[in-house]
């Protein structure tokens, strides 16, 4: 048998160097490795320092930062990749993109229960657990006890001369938890529903992603487009802050809501100020341009329709279109969309109120958020989890947690049919104490005091 050094198929060492610079997408794709011997995949294989592959998989589909180990790893800096600095990931080539999916089936557990996560996650998993331990140690001083200032603009949303189109200023403590920040504050003061669709932060400096992880609705599906393991914004090692997250005036991340059509916000800290001028109360200040409505499938289209609400005539046909789809929005549910409805202006007293009324309720049931069902014909004995016949399809008839419960709503259509089922799992619970704020100022800090006068009441 020829030894290895006289295949006349292998490779030189020069070749193999510039397939890895040449690199497809930023993987090691450059060499086939399906047509070339088993040495030169376990080669590429040896060069991983941590991550493990499944012997089906082909390691040449991966980023190469994933063959360092994640304890030396160098997030980008300023970054706004939508994978957000953790790995690095250029455009890809639809025949990697392909790869990755199909390889996900081998990380299963099936045929080895010790390998149940991705190279991508493997390296992320461990990457997350550096930030919890970097959180953990985080001197912050006084910064949870000082207010911030802050400016959230909807990302991609700029008008002819790059002035930003749709934008909020308001007010929080640092002390603030994240998961009450998007929660209670971003998502009402938007203009968004609560507890619709996903979300996550991700932090400039970095590249830190964080979320919910137990959401539960089927955008989840898209959760590699903005990151393939999150922080959690709260759990048993820790709840995370705005000081946690931001510690700077200029300090920045990215707010993204839907991972399907990934709605992308900015967040700036404006100013964060003195102790002593300190209230740790919400307050919205300003902001301008009409929230996007939901479920549009990308913000360039809301931008376009925009252009086609400026118009006054003679072509009203546009305009009239833009405004049933928008009656039809979830969120503009119950406001009166007019002729005459002005795409540049920002109703300040009703963002007031959808905060406050936010606050005033407790946070989402983020494990079953809420959906628009059709009701095809269905047995209304399906929907009843008492029923002996109840549907056992846990979109109809979720699993509920202590304090807990289902409400739904059916959309009566002109011909009165009831078609359309409204349903979410709501708490009756209070908020913990921990991570929780004041439900009439949002206060972080006045949120025990409070939770104490109610329990007395």
């Amino acid at each position: 048998m020829a030894s290895a050094s006289t295949r006349p198929d292998r490779p030189s060492k020069l070749e193999i160097r510039q397939a890895l610079r040449k690199r497809w997408g930023n993987g090691l794709a450059g060499i086939d490795l399906d047509k070339n011997e088993n040495w030169l995949r376990d080669w590429v294989v040896s060069k991983a320092e941590f991550v493990r592959f499944h012997p089906q998989d082909d390691p040449s589909a991966y980023p190469v930062t994933l063959y360092g180990h994640p304890d030396r790893h160098k997030p980008m800096r300023e970054g706004r990749r939508k994978d957000a600095g953790y790995v690095e990931q250029q455009d890809l080539h639809p025949a990697i993109m392909e790869s990755r999916m199909l390889s996900t089936n081998f990380y299963r557990g099936y045929d080895d229960p010790t390998l149940t996560a991705t190279p991508q996650v493997q390296f992320i998993n461990r990457l997350i657990e550096l930030q919890i331990e970097k959180l953990s140690k985080m001197d912050l001083g006084d910064l949870q006890h000082r207010d911030y200032t802050l400016r959230i603009v909807m990302d991609h949303a700029k008008d002819r001369v790059g002035n930003d189109m749709i934008w909020r200023e308001f007010r929080v403590s640092g002390g603030l938890s994240i998961a009450a920040l998007s929660d209670k504050i971003l998502t009402p003061l938007m203009g968004w529903v609560r507890n619709y669709h996903a979300h996550a932060s991700t932090v400039y400096k970095d590249g830190a992603v964080y979320g919910p992880t137990d959401f539960g609705g089927p955008e989840v599906v898209h959760k590699h487009e903005v990151g393939y393991a999150f922080v959690p914004e709260s759990s048993s090692q820790g709840i995370w802050t705005v000081a946690h997250l931001l510690q700077d005036v200029g300090e920045g991340m990215i707010w993204t809501r839907d991972y399907g059509s990934h709605f992308t916000h900015v967040i700036t800290v404006e100013d964060i100020a003195p102790v002593e001028e300190s209230t740790g109360k919400v307050a919205i200040i300003d902001g301008a341009g009409a929230c996007p409505p939901e479920d549009y499938p990308y913000i360039e289209a809301w931008v376009d329709d925009i252009a086609k609400l400026r118009i006054r005539s003679p072509n009203l046909s546009l305009r009239d279109t833009v405004l049933d789809k928008m009656r039809g929005a979830l969120n503009y549910k119950g406001t009166v969309v007019t002729a005459v409805f002005d795409p540049d202006d920002f109703d300040l007293p009703a963002a007031r109120q959808r905060v406050h009324d936010a606050l005033a309720s407790p946070a989402s049931a983020l494990t079953v958020p809420k959906q628009i069902l059709l009701n095809l014909g269905l047995d209304p004995d399906a929907l009843d989890p008492e029923s002996e016949t109840a549907s056992l399809d846990p979109t109809l008839n979720p699993s509920l947690k202590k304090g807990q419960v289902l409400q739904r709503t059916w959309d009566t259509s002109d011909e009165g049919n009831s078609n359309i089922i409204n349903q979410e799992v709501i708490s009756t619970m209070r908020d913990r104490k921990d991570g929780g704020c004041c439900w009439v100022c949002g206060s972080p800090h006045n949120f025990l005091k409070y939770v104490q006068v109610l329990g007395r009441l």
